[in-house]
């Protein structure tokens, strides 16, 4: 049987990115499988040095993972699919899920401070998206880090809204202090990244900010309403 398939069109079909998003979702599960094997059955047997080999591809496979959860937010914004599915949460529980939830939980659970709340703190988000720009913030720390310092977020609640800072040190070379709404901003602020995470707050109504320090340090402060 022969059959011939225009191509002029494909890209107006929105399912397109949705079935290659699950083809992919499937192969990096048996990736992430397999390297949990290696580590399991063939790491002690054959030294460290397969096992450090293993860990680094696993930490790969689950950024991979990570990364096919934005094509599709992003696919659903580029198509006007996507809608903003905000609900009263309990922060707290939110978040103590969410660094618990794997594989993630290995990766985030050295790198994170959920500071206590006397009273329980709810917001009205959307719990996917909150997700994403958690996820997004410390996976781009992570990737503008030296390997060997660990970025650190820290999960605060104030008056009115929670917060969220990260801070990490980089190689990025700054000869004043800096802000995201200032003009003349580096390169660093304006990768995509930082501007899908600023509009990710947005959508919560909070704010997204990014300070450079001359000593490179550098600290990104999320800012979402709440009510206790």
């Amino acid at each position: 049987m022969k059959s011939s398939v225009s191509a002029q069109n494909f890209l107006d079909d929105s399912r397109l990115t949705e079935d290659i998003f699950h083809e992919l979702k499937s192969i990096v599960a048996s990736i992430l499988s397999s390297v949990e094997l290696i580590v399991l059955y063939d790491g002690k047997a054959m030294g460290s040095k397969i096992t450090r080999q293993a860990e680094s591809i696993k930490s790969q496979v689950i950024e991979l993972d990570f990364q096919l959860q934005n094509i599709r937010t992003i696919q659903y914004m580029l198509t006007k699919t996507f809608q903003l599915k905000r609900k009263t949460t309990n922060v707290l529980f939110f978040l103590g899920q969410l660094i618990r939830e794997e594989p993630y939980h290995q990766l985030l659970s050295p790198a994170v401070e959920i500071q206590s709340a006397k009273i329980p703190v709810e917001a009205n988000i959307d719990e996917p998206v909150m997700r994403q720009l958690i996820l997004n913030l410390f996976f781009w720390m992570n990737r503008h880090s030296p390997t060997h310092q660990l970025p650190k977020m820290v999960f605060s609640f104030e008056p009115g809204y929670f917060q969220i800072k990260g801070s990490f040190y980089t190689n990025y070379i700054f000869s004043a202090p800096l802000k995201s709404t200032e003009k003349g901003d580096t390169e660093i602020i304006h990768q995509p990244v930082c501007q899908m995470m600023s509009y990710f707050a947005a959508l919560h109504d909070g704010t997204f900010e990014i300070v450079a320090e001359p000593e490179k340090n550098v600290e990104v402060l999320v800012k979402i309403p709440c009510r206790s």
